[in-house]
């Protein structure tokens, strides 16, 4: 079973985590969604990973949506948001993502967000529990 993880950034966070759970997933391919010439169609798996920012989702990530929703709805589907602000988390998922794909995916997590306007040196930002348990329930339908 392949899995595909597409994800956009501006800080780096979202490619960190999209590493992160690359290293734990088995079979598994990580791109940049703005440079992703993939065919989705190929991988059994979809991963989609963004930051949040003013309460929206990048808008690659909300275009992809928008143009590969009946598709996603064909596939095992999942999302990750890196999002400093936890307390809004489920208010950006309702805000950004179709109800149905909500209702398809195999679950959505927050990973944390490094803090707007600063430079986190190390790790320490990413809620490393959550990527493990989104990492097990992804892997386990997978």
């Amino acid at each position: 079973m392949s899995t595909l993880i597409l994800y956009s950034t501006k800080s780096g966070a979202s490619q960190e985590c999209a590493e992160l759970l690359a290293n734990k997933i088995t079979d598994c391919v990580v791109c940049d969604i703005k440079n992703s010439t993939l065919k989705i169609e190929s991988f059994d798996t979809i991963i989609i990973g963004s930051g949040v920012r003013m309460g929206k989702l990048y808008k690659p990530v909300i275009s992809f949506i928008r143009e590969n929703t009946t598709l996603l709805l064909s596939k095992q589907f999942a999302i990750y948001l890196c999002n400093a602000y936890p307390n809004t988390f489920q208010k950006v998922i309702e805000k950004n993502i179709p109800q149905e794909l909500i209702k398809h995916s195999i679950c959505i997590k927050s990973f944390g967000g490094k803090p707007p306007f600063t430079s986190p040196q190390n790790s320490d930002w990413i809620m490393k529990v959550n990527i493990d348990t989104f990492v097990n329930e992804v892997t386990h339908i997978v």
